[in-house]
């Protein structure tokens, strides 16, 4: 029997209790009685209101995924792949939850399909997201020459639609990788490294980096669809945002509201680097709300109660497959 210790589970583990611990401390900080006032603010009516919308937006993104496969399958086995993946996405950092997608749907639409389904989906994510960012930050400075707002600040209006020009670097990083068919040259280490049946795997990691290289080319209807289909699915989610301030009973505007939504969104690609996620991204919430001169309180709690929005969400339609067996 091994006595080797397993260094990394123990990181993990001690992480993600780290994580909880943080969490327990901010909502200590809040205020425990001021927890259960937001949760009674938003009530049943409310919760139920945001279960539909999210709904809403994770099937909308599982329906990009399966115009991103190379084939039609099945949508609800597809949605439930998608989501139990984006559940994992919502614990653990570094994007784990893809590979998880791509193990799920290898029992729908086969390995090599999965991948390029996966790897497409987030290719096209990327820019759906980051052009739907700068939309909504242009979109708060019309509702603010619109509606009066006294928390918005044009010089943060300013700052924040420059960051959202730096989001799109994730989508030329993206697209750079797929041009230097990144699949072939991995497959040429495995090759190098002796590793069985290389030439195979070498044809077919080349056959798939051309198949996403010319996606785009060769696919232009289902290109678009995935496109516009995951810039809505981000409507859908600000919508879910402005819905969620709105039960929890506090009185900013939609322009100011908007805004920070985009900031919230664009500091994700920060937190996402760092090895936690519950408690994190509630104390980034907190700071990004308090930097815009809101009450960091409510930025916080408004993120938890999405956060139990999402879980119940994606478990549901997770155990849709079951059902569907």
């Amino acid at each position: 029997m091994s006595n080797k210790i397993n260094y990394k589970k123990i990181l993990r583990i001690v992480m993600f209790i780290a994580s909880w611990v943080m969490l327990f401390f901010l909502l200590r900080y809040i205020g425990f009685d001021k927890v259960k006032e937001t949760f009674l603010s938003v009530g049943w009516k409310g919760a139920l209101v945001l279960l539909l919308i999210g709904f809403v937006e994770h099937a909308s993104d599982s329906l990009a995924v399966c115009f991103a496969l190379p084939q039609r399958k099945n949508f609800i086995n597809v949605m439930a792949s998608n989501c139990f993946g984006s559940l994992v996405n919502d614990l653990v950092p570094w994007e784990v939850g893809e590979l998880v997608k791509i193990g799920l749907l290898n029992n729908v639409a086969g390995y090599e399909n999965s991948i390029k389904g996966v790897v497409l989906w987030n290719y096209v994510f990327k820019i759906a997201k980051s052009t739907a960012l700068f939309s909504m930050v242009l979109i708060s400075l019309i509702f603010y020459l619109i509606i009066p707002d006294d928390y918005y600040q044009l010089n943060k209006f300013w700052l924040i639609l420059g960051c959202s020009v730096l989001g799109f670097l994730p989508y030329f990083g993206m697209m750079i990788l797929l041009k230097l068919n990144v699949f072939a040259k991995v497959a040429k280490v495995f090759k190098y490294f002796g590793k069985k049946n290389a030439d195979e795997i070498l044809k077919k990691a080349e056959q798939m980096d051309k198949d996403l290289n010319q996606f785009k080319k060769e696919r232009p209807k289902d290109y678009h669809t995935v496109f516009g289909i995951q810039f809505f699915a981000r409507y859908v989610s600000l919508v879910t945002f402005l819905l969620c301030n709105y039960f929890v009973g506090d009185n900013y505007a939609i322009p100011v509201l908007t805004l920070t939504y985009c900031a919230i969104n664009l500091g994700n690609y920060i937190t996402a680097f760092i090895p936690m996620k519950v408690g994190v991204i509630e104390g980034t919430n907190y700071i990004i709300f308090a930097l815009m001169g809101l009450s960091g309180d409510i930025g916080a709690l408004t993120n938890i109660i999405l956060r139990i929005k999402a879980l119940v969400v994606k478990s549901v339609i997770a155990a849709l497959s079951i059902v569907n067996k």
